[in-house]
């Protein structure tokens, strides 16, 4: 009997869910699973107007056909993203990639606390409770009278299965068994990609070779010298596209896609390759990326000047008495055997919003003592927030850098410290971010990056 009552609370269970809209899979065929990503990523999902409560990257069953699909973050920089999307038996993908809406002020201070809205209608009468607890056993009543003996009654039912026993205690362990043999060495690995910095029409480059160039990070597919990459040259394959600031927009240069210009007080990114077609908000081959704002407030006083020259060396003091002896040092424990791994690059680097890789060094399995050091510079007329980390896990190291030509400010050396264990040979990556995407000018250049092997970290 108990068994049957949890088949009928099942029925119920999904005829209330049925009732108050919750989807179930009827049928295989009838649904598809909708996976949704984002750059940023965390943002809020909702579907035909109804929020699924999840944030990307996530995954939803939704019914075939077309859906209204909407990816925001509310109350941020970011613009939200809406659009019909048609879902189709099995898996579907979207990818949405949120526009950054630099109009949009700081938050306003929070608001006052609201009345107390009125109670909300009674709710449906809920599903019928389980069986109570039997009852305590009644008196026992007086002896009745014998009576005659009754039939035999019908076989009963069989009995419920007993509790399963206690488990038995485990066993001794048996004897390692023999060592296998070591297996065949796999395969080598795919080449990595080695990164040659800014592109120069006099370099040799090499296939897997990398470089930086109008805006855009490039991997050179076939061995060439004095071929600028480009989306049509077929020596080159883009890897990460970036914008390519132009200044002000004028009529005789040819302007690609992803090159950013200046013009009528607004910043606009071209969608496609155009020339003498001036942007606007009618212009379908130019995307305005910030409307020009109103005038800003006066800036604070500039920073102090620069310190006077300094003034005549004194005369030399008498000789001081000489100190007393210290005491002497604890012996050291270690076996006086160290060894560094260093790196150095000399390339000036611009950094993106995603990050960049500024130096590397690879070490074999140990316990290093890592430092890694870089001068970052700001070419923008406006200030330049960064931060650098290394990949071994290091806390992140900020700074802001004034803007072009400010004093002491627009060239900052920046410096990042950690230590860790490695169980294999890694390769440790001082990396570098542009934490503003109003700035395009930042820099790091001339970095270094150390590891020094120590018997242990105390």
């Amino acid at each position: 009997m108990q068994t049957r009552m949890r088949g009928y609370k099942a029925i119920a269970v999904v005829t209330a869910l049925f009732l108050l809209g919750v989807p179930v899979t009827l049928r295989a065929d009838s649904n598809g699973a909708l996976k949704v990503t984002s750059f940023p990523s965390g943002a809020n999902v909702s579907v035909d107007g109804v929020d699924t409560g999840k944030v990307t990257p996530m995954s939803i069953s939704v019914a075939v056909g077309t859906h209204t699909v909407v990816v925001s973050i509310p109350d941020s920089r970011w613009n939200p993203d809406s659009r019909p999307f048609t879902v189709v038996s099995g898996n579907n993908d979207l990818s949405v990639t949120l526009l950054p809406n630099l109009a949009i002020g700081p938050p306003g201070p929070k608001g006052d606390k609201g009345d107390k809205g009125d109670p909300g209608q009674i709710g449906p009468q809920g599903l019928k409770g389980d069986t109570g607890p039997q009852g305590t056993k009644g008196d026992t009543g007086p002896q009745g009278t014998k009576g005659d003996p009754g039939q035999i009654g019908p076989q009963g039912l069989k009995g419920d299965p007993g509790l399963q026993g206690i488990t038995g205690d485990i066993g001794p362990a048996g004897p390692s068994g023999p060592a296998g043999a070591a297996g065949a060495a796999g395969p080598p690995g795919p080449p990595g990609i080695n990164n040659q910095g800014a592109w120069h029409s006099t370099t040799a480059y090499n296939q897997n070779d990398a470089v930086f160039d109008a805006g855009s990070y490039w991997l050179a597919a076939a061995s060439n010298t004095g071929s600028e990459p480009s989306p049509t040259n077929t020596n080159w394959q883009i890897v990460a596209a970036g914008i390519n600031n132009r200044g002000a927009w004028q009529s005789t240069p040819t302007y690609n896609a992803n090159d950013a210009v200046t013009d009528a007080g607004a910043f606009w990114l071209a969608l496609v390759t155009n020339t003498n077609s001036e942007p606007s908000p009618s212009n379908f081959l130019w995307l305005q990326l910030a409307a020009q704002g109103a005038a800003g407030a006066a800036g604070l006083p500039g920073a102090p000047g620069a310190p006077g020259a300094d003034g005549p060396r004194g005369p030399t003091g008498d000789t001081g008495p000489a100190g007393p002896a210290g005491p002497p040092g604890p012996s050291g424990t270690g076996t006086g055997t160290s060894h560094a791994y260093m790196a150095r690059s000399t390339v000036a680097l611009p950094l993106s919003f995603q990050g960049v890789n500024v130096v590397s060094v690879t070490v074999p399995a140990g316990t290093y003592v890592i430092w890694g050091k870089t001068w970052l510079q700001n070419i923008d007329a406006i200030l330049g927030p960064a931060s650098c980390t290394l990949s071994s896990g290091s806390d992140v190291t900020r700074a802001t850098l004034l803007g072009t030509g400010s004093l002491g400010g627009d060239k900052m050396s920046v410096s990042v410290q950690d230590s860790a264990t490695f169980t294999q040979t890694t390769t440790i990556a001082l990396s570098c971010r542009n934490d503003d995407l109003a700035n395009h000018s930042l820099y790091a250049n001339d970095a270094v990056l150390t590891a020094l092997a120590v018997d242990a970290l105390n």
